[in-house]
């Protein structure tokens, strides 16, 4: 297992220093995405209740931003 850790380890650095010299370094890491902390938990019947039945999962549109 170690040995496919090294390998990978050196894989991603290869990887990065052609992307590197290709594009140069990165000047500023990108802005972190702020995400709204949860007040409380509620149950489906408060849910239903509060949403009037829509249920509906908002995926992003954009890809997520690596860090």
């Amino acid at each position: 297992m170690a040995r496919q850790a090294d390998r990978l380890a050196k894989i991603g650095q290869e990887g990065f220093a052609a992307i590197e010299e290709q594009f140069g370094r990165a000047k500023r890491r990108p802005p972190v995405m702020k995400v709204p902390v949860a007040t409380g938990v509620i149950d489906s019947n408060e849910t239903a209740q509060r949403y009037k039945g829509r249920v509906y999962i908002d995926y992003p549109k954009e890809k997520p931003v690596p860090f």
